[in-house]
Order: C-alpha cells, then structure tokens, then sequence
C-alpha cells in the first residue's frame, strides 16, 4: 500500500501519480505526510451516462470511502477520449472550462486521462499539465485548513 495515495479501485491509479508526480517531488509526499492526507484515485463507471455528473457521483461515493481521519486530493482516472468528448477539448492552447465539482471534503485536483499514448493530466479547471508542486501544496493547505 503507498502511503502517499489511497486508490479506490483504479489499480492503475497509484503507480502514475507516484510516477508521474510523487516521485519527482518528494516534499508533496512529506507534506502529505504532516497533515495526514492522501491523493486518492477513483474511477467514475458509469459508461452510458453524462461525464462529468458520473464524475461528480463518483466523487460523492469516494468521499465516503475515505476514512475520516484522511485530508483526501481526489484525482479521477478517467478515459481520454471521454474527456475530450464530454468538454470538447481541441489540446489548443485554449482549453476548455470543465465544470467545478463539489467536493466538501478534502480537494479535486484534476483528472488523469488514459489514451494510447499513456495518461495525461488535467487540472480540476481544464488546463493540461501535471500540477506544479507549490500548486498541490496550496490545495493541500486550503484542504487541510492550515494557515
């Protein structure tokens, strides 16, 4: 079990944001660490349904799969082309507004999106790119209610 990331059934989940991130920045780890959280993974699968409200429910079930004493990042691992489907993505340097999901508990971070070519990440807002470590470490202070 990584004690940096929770995963809710993805299997795959954990070993690309250790990967593609905690490894690379070994202080989001230690501040995961300090204010006892975890980046949790959860795939949303509902297929036949709308995006982004099959997202927002599997979020609603995740946050309750986290144990209460755990600051949870959520990250959904999501598929790409369902992605640029759902929110009409072009990958031009205008990305496309993707709407807020309700997280009362903890932080969304963003989705990482499976294609043929590997996963790629997407902030919570749309923009591509894997979070910058000050940007995690400032949701995880806002999430953990630190000063």
């Amino acid at each position: 079990m990584d004690p940096h990331v929770l995963d809710l059934g993805t299997h795959i989940g954990p070993t690309l944001v250790r990967r593609q991130f905690l490894d690379a920045h070994p202080r989001v780890g230690d501040a995961l660490e300090q204010a006892h959280a975890r980046i949790v993974v959860f795939e949303p699968d509902d297929r036949g349904a709308a995006f982004f409200p099959a997202v927002q429910r599997a979020l609603d079930v995740a946050r309750t799969a986290v144990p209460a004493d755990i600051v949870p990042l959520f990250v959904a691992l999501v598929v790409l082309p369902d992605l640029v489907a759902a929110c009409g993505f072009d990958f031009s340097r205008n990305h496309a507004t993707m709407p807020a999901l309700a997280c009362p508990r903890g932080a969304f971070l963003g989705y990482i999106a499976l294609g043929e070519g590997g996963g790629l990440f997407f902030a919570a807002d749309g923009r591509l790119g894997t979070p910058t470590p000050d940007a995690v470490l400032a949701v995880l202070a806002r999430a953990s209610g630190a000063p």
